[in-house]
């Protein structure tokens, strides 16, 4: 006769045999999806974007770092966000989450022709050197050109695609995952632990969102300035569908753990090196 135990473990196992595995999606579409939506090409200009937001920041504190410090800074961010590195990150986090079931009516999406304007406008924007200022600058003058409509069209568009939360996530997944690569190799007890910083910048994003959301705008209206109403109208609908909201969330999370990898590995690579043994 059975004992209880062992029920439970036969009723465990019936239900975990009746449950379906959770499908993955091929690393080949998992691949050609990350090109076709353009954050192939996007990843490999993560680098340079950081290292010049770096360079910005310390220049505005006035705390420009000696040449040595500087290259060795230079050196750390062009290596801890590698676009093969970041790439990997994001491959595989497709690979595992992204539904197979969407993947005809993505694919149809971005080979059209509105679809391939849209990457292309992306990719574009994703390689502009320009500082951070002048395009600020540039994209705030064309949105007040903006009537109420394209502006309520670029508005539906951030909304969809969650830009605003992916860009405060990204903030503070970038800061707290700094912190945890230099705790990774630093004594313990030195500074704040990741935890600590995580939890402070959680509470100043509320904060943050109203600048977040006039850079967006500036932003998009420089990015789709090509792109007609009609296109953008077309883009809108993709991104609230539900291949495009199951997409707009994969990316999102995929967007977090690249930029939470990398600041982890800059972090690491930025500790001070070991000094001479006593």
């Amino acid at each position: 006769m059975l004992t209880l135990q062992r029920w439970a473990i036969v009723a465990l196992m019936t239900m975990l045999a009746l449950v379906p595995a959770q499908a993955q999606v091929d690393p080949g579409s998992a691949e050609r999806l990350l090109r076709r939506s353009g954050l192939w090409v996007q990843l490999d200009g993560v680098a340079a974007q950081v290292l010049q937001g770096l360079q910005e920041a310390a220049a505005q504190s006035g705390r420009t770092p000696p040449p040595g410090e500087a290259e060795r800074l230079a050196a750390a961010a062009r290596a801890a966000y590698a676009g093969d590195r970041l790439r990997s990150v994001a491959l595989r986090q497709v690979a595992q989450e992204l539904s197979p079931q969407h993947l005809p009516a993505l694919f149809e999406w971005y080979a059209s022709p509105t679809g391939v304007l849209m990457t292309r406008l992306e990719e574009q924007a994703a390689a502009d050197t320009r500082g951070t200022e002048a395009l600020m600058a540039e994209g705030q003058a064309r949105w007040d050109t903006l009537g109420a409509e394209r502006r309520a069209r670029l508005d539906a568009l951030l909304q969809a695609s969650g830009s605003v939360d992916s860009a405060l996530s990204i903030t503070l997944n970038t800061v707290a995952g700094v912190r945890q690569g230099l705790a990774s190799v630093m004594p313990p007890g030195e500074g704040p632990t990741p935890e600590a910083t995580r939890a402070l910048l959680a509470e100043q994003l509320p904060r943050l969102r109203p600048a977040y959301e006039q850079l967006l705008r500036a932003s998009s209206a420089l990015i789709y300035a090509e792109a007609s109403d009609e296109q953008l109208q077309a883009y809108v609908g993709f991104m609230r569908s539900a291949p495009g909201q199951h997409l707009a969330d994969l990316l999102l999370r995929v967007l977090d753990a690249a930029f939470l990898d990398g600041a982890t590995e800059l972090g690491r690579r930025l500790a001070p090196p070991p000094g001479p043994s006593a």
